[in-house]
């Protein structure tokens, strides 16, 4: 079997819960954007943005922990950490309700913020075995888990939508959704739940996790808190539109993310401490990221327009500008936690990590200012796009430094946004364009993934290596030995 078979293998069934769990996500969107009137869609929406914040900004790693330490003392101390993390954050979560209701103007619904965190608990209890395991590309169990609950939390907030017609329906998704997680973790893990209070384990846990809060405070800053500003400023309605062009643009992108991720991690873990063959697998990992962007930019522009109203409604549209501007940030954010992120996790520079996730937050600060004198949806998004260029060259420029010694660091980031930014320029030459223009801009993108899988044939031999491996490659070179015959 080929490396390339192999690898397509593992990153399908590394892949399938992610997919799955982005997928009753997307489903959720589509559910409660069809069967709620639009305050109360925006009030579901705003319940799941502050949950979202807190676990980002909580988010300590503990299933990379243990993936990386595979030893049962780690387990047993992940355990207890992620115990006592959830419990606190969903205390938080539960004081801070009636504030967090009021910021986006819905504080007669604070009772449905604190229920909602208190629900949320469930899911610290979680048994990390099934993570653990993943380190030897083991990631069937997961994926049992994780496709059984995110059915049933997606068929709980069906059924609740279409009874109550109100934002509690997603309170029901959310907790069917962790309970029956939880349950199936315990149920499938391969050894039995323990606490254990490890000083060392915990040490070398929080070490590698603490750093990992202000990366999660980055991440909320540029996925989430965004959220925060258009509820805040435009209200629930607008948060609603607002979810709705970034649940077709910027999740399908973390999906990708998602699905990579593990293998990716486990990719760069498979040679131990070998610098140069970290070295190598790390360029190869950036040229597979740089040709999925390159695709999934020729797919925005493609098709966003027509999707959204399509899926959720003719209520819901996208901007001419906004369209662009969603192209730009969803892909340089793809590019962003790729290969660079991986590389970093499996190296333990946490702090680095955390520390360059904060850059992209920089953005609301553009965005904030751009609100002030352009009041309406594309100002925030243009900080945002900002934010995630400036954290993209940070990104691609420190890294490039460390792993090459910055012989290639330019050109990697070239090589990572050239796709996007010519598919996102033709878009703005041809806003709003008709099936003929699709046609055209189908090719240009076409053009544009080709150039930049010659450029990557050519400036990387470890990835002509594996395509010549590939049954591609093989095919292609008995082709030409017998033309040449």
């Amino acid at each position: 079997m080929t490396p390339l078979r192999v690898w397509a293998e593992r990153g399908l069934l590394g892949g399938l819960a992610p997919i799955v769990v982005y997928g009753s996500r997307f489903a959720s969107n589509i559910i409660l954007s069809r069967l709620l009137a639009p305050d109360e869609f925006g009030t579901a929406v705003a319940i799941s943005v502050v949950l979202g914040i807190g676990g980002l900004t909580t988010d300590v790693a503990l299933d990379r922990f243990v993936m990386i330490n595979a030893s049962p003392r780690a387990l047993s101390t992940a355990h207890l950490v992620a115990a006592v993390n959830g419990i606190f954050l969903a205390g938080v979560l539960v004081l801070g309700a009636p504030v967090a209701a009021g910021i986006f103007g819905v504080s007669n619904f604070a009772a449905s913020f604190a229920l909602a965190a208190g629900v949320s608990a469930v899911g610290a209890f979680a048994h990390l075995g099934i993570k653990q395991i993943q380190r030897n590309y083991n990631y069937g169990r997961e994926a049992v888990a994780q496709v059984t609950a995110n059915v049933l939390g997606t068929l709980g907030l069906l059924v609740a939508a279409t009874a109550f017609h109100n934002h509690r329906a997603i309170i029901v998704g959310i907790g069917l959704q962790s309970a029956t997680y939880v349950l199936l973790s315990h149920v499938l893990a391969p050894s039995s739940y323990r606490f254990s209070y490890d000083k060392e384990m915990l040490f070398r846990a929080l070490s590698f996790g603490l750093p990992l809060t202000l990366n999660g405070i980055g991440l909320a800053a540029s996925s989430q808190l965004d959220r925060v500003l258009v509820g805040s400023w435009f209200g629930v309605k607008e948060l609603g539109l607002y979810a709705v062009i970034i649940a077709m643009s910027v999740i399908p992108a973390s999906l990708i993310l998602n699905v990579f991720s593990n293998p990716s991690l486990s990719f760069l873990l498979s040679k131990g401490e070998d610098v140069a063959a970290r070295r190598e697998r790390y360029q190869l990992l950036l040229t597979f990221y740089s040709l999925v962007t390159g695709l999934y930019a020729c797919w925005m522009v493609l098709t966003l327009d027509v999707l959204i109203p399509l899926i959720f409604g003719p209520s819901f549209t996208i901007s001419a500008s906004a369209h662009v501007l969603l192209v730009l940030i969803a892909c340089l954010r793809l590019q962003r936690a790729g290969a660079p992120t991986s590389l970093l996790l499996a190296s333990g520079r946490t702090k680095q990590l955390a520390m360059l996730n904060l850059s992209a937050g920089s953005g609301l600060l553009v965005a904030a200012a751009c609100v002030a004198v352009w009041p309406n949806l594309e100002a925030i998004l243009v900080g945002i796009a900002i934010g995630e260029l400036a954290s993209c060259t940070i990104f691609f420029t420190t890294l490039g430094k460390a792993v090459t010694r910055g012989r290639h660091a330019v050109a990697d980031l070239v090589s990572a946004v050239a796709v996007p930014a010519v598919m996102a320029a033709a878009l703005a030459w041809k806003p709003y364009p008709t099936w003929d223009t699709r046609g055209m801009l189908l090719l240009i993108g076409m053009l544009a993934v080709l150039a930049q899988l010659s450029l990557e044939l050519y400036r990387n031999s470890s990835f002509r290596s594996v395509v010549a491996r590939s049954s591609i490659g093989r095919g292609l070179q008995g082709y030409f030995a017998a033309t040449e015959r």
